[in-house]
């Protein structure tokens, strides 16, 4: 019996990596997105819209994040029964 709570409880390895690969684009994609921006489209002058951008590349990174969990197949709850006729 303890080993079937202990299955139960665990963590699949594939949220897992979904998770870390999530959190290392929230941390890398906003910082490249607004030195890239500062440099190649602002010139160096405008923080603000560099910042803009940045803070939208990581709006779009947590939505994605909410939308593959929410699409996720979740494996402890059990398939559907199809009646056949």
């Amino acid at each position: 019996m303890s080993e079937k709570m202990e299955k139960d409880n665990s963590i699949q390895t594939h949220v897992l990596m979904k998770l870390i690969g999530f959190s290392i684009a929230l941390f890398t994609l906003p910082l490249l997105t607004y030195y890239w921006t500062l440099k190649n489209w602002f010139l160096g002058q405008d923080t603000f819209k560099a910042g803009i951008a940045a803070a939208i590349v990581a709006n779009i990174v947590a939505t994605l994040y909410v939308l593959v969990a929410f699409w996720e197949k979740d494996a402890s709850s059990p398939e559907p029964v199809k009646k056949q006729q």
